[in-house]
Order: structure tokens, then sequence, then C-alpha cells
């Protein structure tokens, strides 16, 4: 087997079975869910799609009505949301680019929103098979040989967790970002992981459009880039074979990889600037969402992301609704924006002696929940870690720093429900696999072991301790006969 016929493996194991679930959901063919951010993203799509740009237009009749026709009643908020054509930069642009895509190829209504779905099923299969794939590699390039051993295993265990694990399906039923996010970090790690083996300036500068694509799909990973600065260059000496182990080399690469994400990214941060009108390449997003993880109702609720704050706030500062002009609705934006910055930073500074323990939480949160089957992963996982610790440590280090930069940017910022550990669940995957077949390994042992006493011949062993003789007749599991004691000097017992 071969890591291409790995992944074909999984894929066509993994895609008619995610089809098939999606099919079955009820939102299948209709609209984003009326909670969460599907609808923005959709919204952002239906505007890329009539030519306006990356904008959203709420108070548009055309594109209310597959709303209102699917269920009146839970999207009638959607009947007074109001809003002229304004240029969006809260929403990272490649899902919505999509979304307005499959616009161009058929009309927007229930065809296009099940087609859309189908695809971010397509996402999650080929995701799944990209971690196969890059399992395969890791496994089958271990010096460990028992590692090794487990190479035609991986794919059917991926499989078998991968399609077990219903929270994954569940973002399937919705116009959201991680299905497409988890398979670009597959793709970035695996990516990665072969220019670390065979470095060229090429083959870093596609890690950098790589890494770029994943900012593109969600934003937050633009808070892997100082982790990976450090990492990258560890992982470029320690994993290519013929590479010069001088760091001047290993920065050189890393600090071209940086130039790559930030040239392919700037022309969405000066198009954002641009829309601002002041140098804010991120948006108005990141501050505003921030301040839902820096108050008091996210200390009540152990760390979880609250609407609360965000919700106060924009009763304080209301969108200007007469207005019909995009530049007042911006600067609406703008100003929540800077108000949400400057509670986060009163919040901060009144609250420095509980932060430690919030980030804590944060990430007990986000690694939910710790019962049933998820309990029995995660203690897969950890022992696939432990082995790795006796068996392969570069193997470990490429499965558990993903998950040890997505778990600190939690810490860093709140738990959303588990959606920050999505990208990288295909590490825990194989984590959980190698886990499984390390306790295979140890319970055959033992069961050899117990045989192997249990068939002990039995006869006459002679043992001693100086000049002194125990003759031993029968050795098994029910015990020790011993047949007699010669001691110098004395009489045979």
């Amino acid at each position: 087997m071969t890591s291409k016929h790995c992944f074909l493996f999984c894929f066509l194991f993994l895609a008619p079975l995610q089809i098939l679930s999606v099919c079955g959901s009820p939102w299948f063919s209709q609209p984003p869910k009326p909670i969460g951010d599907g609808i923005d993203y959709e919204a952002i799509g239906y505007s890329v799609s009539k030519g306006d740009g990356w904008s959203t237009h709420f108070s548009d009749p055309i594109w209310k009505s597959s709303y209102l026709q699917a269920d009146s009643f839970q999207y009638g908020f959607l009947v007074a949301k109001p809003g002229p054509i304004v240029p969006d930069t809260n929403r990272p642009p490649l899902l919505p680019t999509w979304i307005a895509a499959v616009y161009q190829i058929l009309p927007r209504g229930p065809v296009a929103f099940a087609v859309v779905r189908i695809s971010l099923a397509l996402a999650l299969a080929a995701g799944c098979s990209l971690f196969a794939c890059w399992g395969f590699q890791l496994v089958s390039n271990s010096p460990s040989e028992p590692l090794r051993q487990l190479t035609p295993w991986l794919a059917p265990g991926l499989v078998a967790i991968a399609y077990s694990e219903r929270n994954l399906r569940n973002y399937l039923t919705d116009f959201l970002t991680e299905p497409f996010a988890f398979l670009l970090t597959a793709a970035f790690l695996l990516i990665l992981w072969d220019a670390c083996r065979r470095p060229s300036l090429v083959r870093i500068a596609i890690v950098g459009a790589s890494f770029s694509f994943l900012i593109y799909c969600r934003s937050s990973f633009l808070l892997w880039l100082p982790f990976l600065a450090i990492t990258i260059p560890f992982f470029l000496a320690w994993s290519a074979p013929s590479f010069p182990r001088r760091w001047s080399h290993a920065i050189r690469y890393t600090a071209f990889f940086l130039v790559i994400v930030f040239v392919v990214q700037s022309p969405w941060w000066i198009r954002n600037s641009l829309v601002l009108g002041r140098f804010q390449p991120l948006g108005t997003k990141g501050s505003t969402t921030l301040l839902g993880g820096y108050c008091d109702e996210s200390v009540a609720s152990r760390g979880e992301w609250q609407f609360a704050p965000e919700r106060r706030l924009r009763a304080l500062i209301p969108p200007p609704v007469e207005s019909n002009h995009a530049s007042d609705w911006i600067a609406n934006e703008l100003a929540i924006a800077a108000q949400a910055a400057e509670e986060v930073r009163g919040w901060t500074t009144e609250n420095m002696s509980i932060l430690p323990g919030l980030m804590v939480q944060r990430v007990v949160t986000e690694w939910n929940p710790y019962t049933g089957k998820a309990l029995l992963l995660k203690i897969f996982a950890l022992l696939g870690a432990i082995g790795l610790v006796f068996r392969d440590r570069r193997t470990l280090a490429w499965l558990a720093v993903p998950l040890l930069m997505q778990t600190i940017v939690t810490a860093l910022t709140y738990s959303v429900g588990g959606r920050f550990l999505v990208p990288v669940y295909g590490c825990v995957y194989l984590l959980a696999v190698i886990g499984m077949a390390e306790l295979a390994r140890l319970s055959q042992q033992a069961i050899r072991s117990f045989a192997s006493a249990r068939s002990r011949p039995t006869g006459r062993y002679t043992a001693g301790v100086g000049t002194a003789r125990i003759n031993i007749s029968r050795i098994d599991t029910a015990g020790i006969d011993i047949a007699g004691i010669d001691i110098p000097g004395t009489a045979p017992t």
C-alpha cells in the first residue's frame, strides 16, 4: 500500500457515507440555520454571485425570500433586518467565494443549498483522507519497527473513528467553515511535512501559500504564525536527512515562509484597509468577537464565548437604520470595534488575577466532552502519545504541535463549543489509532506470556544459593512444587 492508496481507500469509503449522512438531514436543502454564522456567509456569497463583491445586503427582498419561504417563523427576524449593500470585513472570503461559485452554476435555492452541503461533505471526506495519507507517511517512515507494522491498519482505523464522530458530521448541516478548515489543515500539514523532509524554496513557497488559504478560510489561523515561526526551524533541522543542520538555513527558510504568507494575504488586507478607510487589515470582527471571551459572562460559563456583551454594545451604538449609505454602516462597525477593544482592555486590567484560571477553563471547556465515546477517544489518543514517547518522538512532535498550538489559541481567546479544535481533529484520530494499536500489542503480549507460563513443561529443576540446593519438581501457574532442599552437613529434606 502507498500513501495514494491510503487516500483513495479513505475517500472512497468516507465520501459516500458523509454524503448519505448529510442527505438524511432535515437541513439538506434548506437555507443556513437561523442560529450561527451560516446566514452571514451565505449573504456574502449571494452578493459575490451578483457582482457586488464581498458584501452584505440584508434588506434585499430576493435574498430574504429563500429564508421566509423555507420557514417564515424561524427566519422571521430577517423581515425587519435593514441595511444597504455594505462591504464586509468581518468574515474571511474563502467560503463565501465557494458559495458564490455554486450559485453561478445553479440558481440559488434548495438545489444549490443541497450542493453546498454535499461539497462540505466531500471536503470533510477529503480532509480525513489527507490526514490518513499524512499519518501513513509518518508511520511508514518511522525508525520504529512496531510503528511501521501499523501501516496497513492506519486507514481503516481512521475511517472508523472519523465516521463514528457525530460532532464532525454536525458541521455539514450548516454553511460553516469547519469542513474546509479541516481539509486545508490536513493539506497544510502534509505539505509542510514533505517540505521539511526535502526542503527547497519552491516547496516552502507552497507551504506558505497553503497556510494563507487556511487564513482565508478562518482568520484565527493567523494566531498560529508565531508558533510556526518557532517550530518550523526545528522540523527542518529534524526531519530532513540531508539538510545542513545549521540554524541559519532553517531560519532563512522560515522567514521565506512568512514572507509568502504575507504576500498571499496582502490583497485581502489591503482591500479591508481601503474599505474601512484606515489601516485595519484584519477588519473589525476580531476585537468585537474577543469581547465575548473577556467578560464576566464568559467567566460564569467557564470560558465559553458569550454574545451578551456584543448585544449590549450594539444596543448602545445602534446601526444607522435610516441611512442608505454604506459609509455610515462601516463607521458604525468601526465604532463598535473600537469600543469593544476598549472594554476588553479595561476588563483585562481589572481581572488580571483570574486570567490564568480563565485560560485553563477555556481549554477544559473546549476539549469537552469527557464522557462516553469522546472520553474513550481521548484515552486512546493519550495512550498513543505515551507510546510515541518511547517509540518515535519525531512523529509525536508532528502530531502534538498542531494540537498544542490550537489549545494555546483557545486559552488566549475563548472556547467556542469545540469549534477551534475541529481543524486538528485528524491529529487526535491518528494518535487514537496508534493508541489502539499499542493497547492491542500490549494485550497480545500479555496473552502470550500467560499462555507461555501455562504451557511451561514440568520436571526437575535445581536452584542453588552458595552450597545449598533446592530441588524443584514442578513450575506452572498453579505454583511451585519443591522436591527437597539439600544443605551440606544436614540430612536431605
